[in-house]
């Protein structure tokens, strides 16, 4: 009998994240193992990936967890017993967050879902199912695969394909299917490559771990620490913050300037340590609307144009105040805005320090790393899809069960040690994160044993194996969440990972708690500051004393 533990393997993997050679201060490193338990209730992984996808949720909840205790030692006294408890299998919920919460026990794919939110696909990706079904993975003509991607407009590259934008006829994801494969076997992988680089839109062919790793980019990504820190100015004093708290991060000021799924989970984790989080968007720019069900919580939420000049003057008095900025926007867009990290840099000189917050595809420094891109690209340029493809039944690249949000959770991480560094040490700093770097480092953790990986194709495949290399990253994510409903009914139910939310403005919320587990420092553990709510709810545009 195969023996196996998820809590053994995710405390190897945590050893193994200490070793990309984290820029931690030294007491993190020298301490900060003995700041958390892993726990969990089964040995099984949830999620049928072929790599310790799961795993690696929990270890790094874990590193978040760690990094928490030592800046709650640092705000409250080093003498502070408290601990970090994070459950494994929560953790291993935690990317599925947006298909396991419901509005009225509604769930994401519900019809009724479209009259409880607000409607801001302005360019039609998501509704528009000839549009929606850009974002796929289409074999070419040489063999090869090539990942497209809609983006939040998918009129760029449908043009540079020679496609009509759209296709009134088309109501089935079948028959769009047909349509734009039928396009991509007229050209090469490296012909679409040159049209999706020429107008700078998100795509990728879809190479395998040996061909990204034979890059200069994979060689330089692979080499770096799972996220990256640089202090931009040391004169600053550091951060003061109230002992008198109550929480972690109570009093910390946090502009939230992103949107979909990565960025937002960042300032969302961060809201679970009572930060005061301020997420700006404008309703002149698309975006996702159902992901604010999850990824607004404790978050107040604002209307401005930054590039009129109402919208940066009510801009410019937030900074005045900041004290994060969480950066989810294309490499370089808040810089052409006078935003950028060097931009505030020389506006807070003399006056304060302040942390800079950038999550990407690709990541700093490498050549690709001006490059959009979105959780699917990273997995297809990286290896990730090729790999995963393999193992089932269709034997070619294909779309993860949902992972989505987990450079969202490195960003959280990478944000807590910034402050670490700016509580102790003053200054300021700029840190980032990139998809493509999780996916580098989870590959480099190998696949599960064999006999592990045959246990959860057979306890998965009714569900999973009825996909194809055609089906969209949704149906993907659907039918892993319907086998995790057959198999784990209990862990969707349990009151201590699920958080219900009885009054929001979009009816009764049923969203994932908090998985870092530390007490008392902690307000989601009774509710965030604030409850969920749409983009552009409230106003005026400041800070307000909670």
């Amino acid at each position: 009998m195969f023996s196996y533990s998820t809590v053994e393997t995710s405390t190897q993997l945590l050893v193994s994240a200490f070793e990309t050679d984290l820029p931690v201060l030294p007491e993190v490193r020298a301490k900060g193992l003995d700041w958390v338990d892993i726990i969990s209730d089964s040995a099984e992984p949830l999620i049928p990936i072929v790599f310790k996808a799961h795993e690696s949720f929990a270890a790094l909840k874990a590193l978040e967890g760690i990094i928490a205790v030592a800046l709650c030692k640092e705000r409250f006294g080093e003498n502070e017993n408290v601990k970090a408890i994070v459950n494994c299998n929560h953790a291993g919920l935690f990317p599925a967050m947006s298909f396991l919460s419901t509005v009225d026990e509604l769930y994401k794919w519900d019809p009724g879902m479209k009259k409880k939110i607000k409607d801001t696909d302005l360019n039609h990706v998501y509704g528009d199912v000839y549009r929606r079904m850009l974002t796929n993975i289409y074999r070419t003509k040489d063999g090869r695969f090539y990942h497209l991607h809609a983006s939040l407009n998918a009129t760029p590259t449908f043009e540079a394909l020679g496609l009509p934008p759209y296709n009134a006829n088309i109501v089935e994801k079948r028959a769009a299917h047909e349509v734009i494969q039928a396009r991509a076997l007229e050209l090469t992988s490296g012909e679409i490559e040159e049209l999706v680089r020429k107008i700078n839109q998100a795509g990728s062919p879809c190479l395998t771990q040996e061909e990204f790793l034979a890059t200069s980019y994979g060689k330089h990504v692979s080499s770096r620490p799972l996220f990256e820190l640089e202090q931009l100015e040391s004169t600053s004093p550091p951060l003061k913050l109230s002992p008198e708290g109550p929480n972690i991060l109570s009093g910390v000021k946090i502009l939230d300037l992103t949107r979909v799924i990565a960025g937002p989970v960042i300032t969302r984790t961060l809201a679970e340590y009572g930060a005061q989080v301020l997420r700006v968007t404008s309703h002149n720019l698309p975006d996702q609307s159902y992901y604010a069900v999850d990824f607004n919580f404790g978050k107040r939420t604002i209307d401005l144009d930054l590039k009129s000049s109402e919208g940066r003057k009510a801009f410019e008095n937030l900074l005045e105040e900041v004290d994060v900025i969480v950066d989810g926007y294309r490499p370089g867009a808040l810089t052409k805005l006078g935003y950028g990290p060097e931009n505030l840099l020389k506006r807070f000189a003399g006056k304060r320090g302040f942390v800079y917050v950038k999550e990407s595809c690709y990541g700093e420094g490498g050549e690709w790393s001006d490059r959009p891109g979105w959780q699917q690209i990273a997995d297809s340029v990286s290896g990730v899809s090729w790999a995963n493809g393999k193992h089932w039944v269709w034997k070619n690249p294909s779309r993860l069960h949902f992972h989505w949000p987990i450079s969202g959770e490195l960003g959280c991480i990478a944000t807590l040690n910034a402050l670490h560094h700016r509580l102790t040490k003053g200054g300021s700093y700029y840190t980032s994160v990139s998809l493509v770097r999780y996916n580098a480092w989870l590959m480099s953790l190998g696949p599960y044993p064999e006999e592990i990986w045959r246990s959860m194709v057979t306890a998965h495949g009714q569900d999973s194996q009825k996909l194809r290399s055609s089906s969209n990253f949704d149906e993907v994510g659907l039918a892993a969440i319907r086998s995790m409903q057959r198999l784990y009914p209990q862990l969707l139910q349990d009151p201590d990972f699920m958080h219900v939310a009885a009054s929001t403005p979009f009816g009764v919320v049923k969203t994932q708690s908090p998985v870092v587990r530390i007490e008392p420092y902690k307000t989601a553990l009774r509710g965030w500051l604030n409850v969920t709510r749409p983009a552009e709810y409230d106003s005026p545009a400041e800070w307000v004393v909670t």
